[in-house]
């Protein structure tokens, strides 16, 4: 579906089922460069399962309108100003990567609007090296190589996969190359800049759920896991064989993990 926010059409994925409020609500946000089609293993099963799901691309991203945003808190407030526009009074949010910051900050001020969390392929900090900024200032190409080499587990750069592991990587260098400019360095910059994860983070009330890939060498497992020590109320998932792009490589088990908080 598509609403307008701010006179710009943004594109929210629902998995193919309408909307229905008796339903709990199920927000699920994208990471760096990226848009809402790296959630598509989970929407339709979710939604399927009385879940309201709304993968959204973000401001500039995938089919939405509008200029990407600078900072991870006006993404987060963005989310809010998004909710409030669909007349939604709570949600539960899963973040990837970007999306799993922007979701530790709308508990900064808006908690009271969050079920539940679930953080993927998620860590306290999330530096990026300047030639990878610089790669993205100035050749896409580049740096979506770049990405996917640190992306995917070993399992997929090999093609041992029930999915062929060519067509995941093939497609994550096209989704990225396919942005709009300056959209992929934009967002880097937002997660390099972002240093209040940990602070956040250990004021969250909460139930957060935190699912890392053994194999992640963008968000180590030893980043989400002092996350996990921080947060009040949480649960550490480690997925065997995966990296980065956990709800990709192994989708049944993330869509297993997400589903299982609705129950």
């Amino acid at each position: 579906m598509q609403i307008k926010i701010n006179n710009d059409t943004i594109n929210v994925r629902t998995g193919g089922y309408q909307i229905n409020n008796d339903n709990p609500y199920f927000l699920l946000l994208h990471g760096a460069g990226m848009d809402a089609t790296v959630w598509q293993m989970q929407t339709r099963y979710l939604a399927n399962k009385g879940i309201n799901v709304l993968a959204v691309d973000m401001p500039g991203h995938g089919l939405s309108e509008g200029n990407s945003l600078s900072s991870i808190s006006e993404m987060s407030e963005w989310v809010i100003h998004l909710i409030d526009e669909l007349k939604i009074k709570s949600t539960s949010i899963a973040g990837h990567s970007m999306g799993s910051l922007v979701a530790i900050d709308i508990c900064k001020n808006h908690s009271n609007r969050i079920n539940s969390i679930s953080l993927l392929g998620t860590a306290s900090l999330m530096p990026v090296h300047p030639d990878l900024i610089d790669a993205a200032e100035n050749n896409l190409s580049m740096a979506a190589n770049l990405i996917t080499d640190w992306s995917f587990g070993t399992k997929q750069h090999l093609g041992n996969h029930p999915l062929p592991g060519y067509w995941m990587i093939d497609s994550s260098i096209q989704l990225i190359t396919q942005s709009k400019e300056r959209v992929l360095a934009k967002d880097l910059i937002a997660c390099n800049e972002y240093k209040d994860a940990l602070t956040v983070a250990g004021n969250i009330d909460k139930k957060v759920t935190i699912i890392s890939g053994r194999e992640d060498k963008m968000t180590p497992v030893k980043k989400a896991k002092e996350l996990h020590n921080v947060i009040n109320d949480s649960n550490l998932i480690i997925i065997e064989n995966v990296g980065h792009m956990m709800m990709i490589e192994n989708p049944t088990k993330v869509t297993k993990v997400l589903n299982n908080l609705f129950l």
